[in-house]
């Protein structure tokens, strides 16, 4: 197994690399999502490593959040943000403006970022009015659940649950992001996310013994449409917004 990392590791020159190439035609017949198929030769070899080295890790197929990450990324311009300040170990001058916002705005949550790595996240985020932070834990969050579910499906034991370090290791987006700015960018993204889950909002815990709603879940979805859509219709007018909101369920069994 070490010598797999290993080979891992060599990128472009993986030797896993080969097992898809058709030997009478040369083609690769690796099969890309649509969102891949027309990048470049070395973009898709790099996407065809991650799935290798996640089907070896985990003992399935990566998920759909591999491409849901990527079409965000086009959404948003992902690409287009400089995370130059994530190599930085003190929080940087917006970090600092951002710090002071959340001590007037939200004096609860600004005691819990207390990493310069979450406040430099953020900053870079609210720079491009974007919840940047969130998005990329929710993407972790989404990746981790799936992974989590499908090998259950398969009947799979997992012996090794998805951790922020290999899904930002395995991730294209990040990917880029680091042979932009380093790979010590990339791990304090890494970090960010980590800190994001234990600080902020704690990760679910899988195969846990909890209740089971005894509801329609259609209607609940509605409610949270609703909330959402209150939200959005009265925050710009009645900023700063506190809104309470609950749902009692018609019943629930263990």
């Amino acid at each position: 197994e070490p010598d797999m990392e290993e080979e891992f590791d060599e990128k472009l020159d993986c030797a896993y690399l080969d097992f898809a190439v058709n030997e009478d035609t040369d083609a690769n017949e690796f099969p890309f999502p649509p969102e891949v198929v027309n990048e470049s030769d070395e973009a898709k070899k790099l996407f065809e490593l991650r799935v290798i080295r996640h089907c070896w890790l985990y003992g399935t197929a990566p998920n759909a959040d591999i491409g849901w990450v990527e079409k965000k990324a086009k959404e948003y311009n992902l690409d287009a943000i400089d995370f130059a300040a994530m190599a930085s170990d003190k929080p940087s001058s917006a970090a600092e403006t951002t710090s002071e916002l959340l001590k007037t705005h939200c004096p609860k949550l600004r005691e819990r970022i207390g990493e310069p790595d979450l406040l430099n996240l953020t900053a870079i985020g609210q720079q491009h009015g974007l919840p940047l932070l969130i998005y990329l834990a929710d993407c972790f969050v989404r990746a981790r659940l799936a992974q989590h579910v499908e090998a259950k499906k398969k009947g799979h034991e997992i012996s090794q649950v998805l951790t922020v370090s290999n899904w930002v290791a395995s991730n294209p987006y990040l990917q880029r992001v680091a042979d932009k700015h380093g790979d010590k960018v990339k791990n304090k993204i890494a970090m960010a996310i980590t800190a994001f889950g234990h600080r902020i909002a704690p990760q679910f815990t899988l195969d846990a013994t909890r209740p089971v709603v005894d509801d329609d879940l259609s209607e609940i979805v509605a409610y949270f449409n609703a909330a959402v859509v209150f939200i959005l219709e009265h925050a710009a007018v009645s900023y700063p917004l506190q809104f309470d909101f609950s749902i009692a369920v018609r019943g629930c069994s263990q």
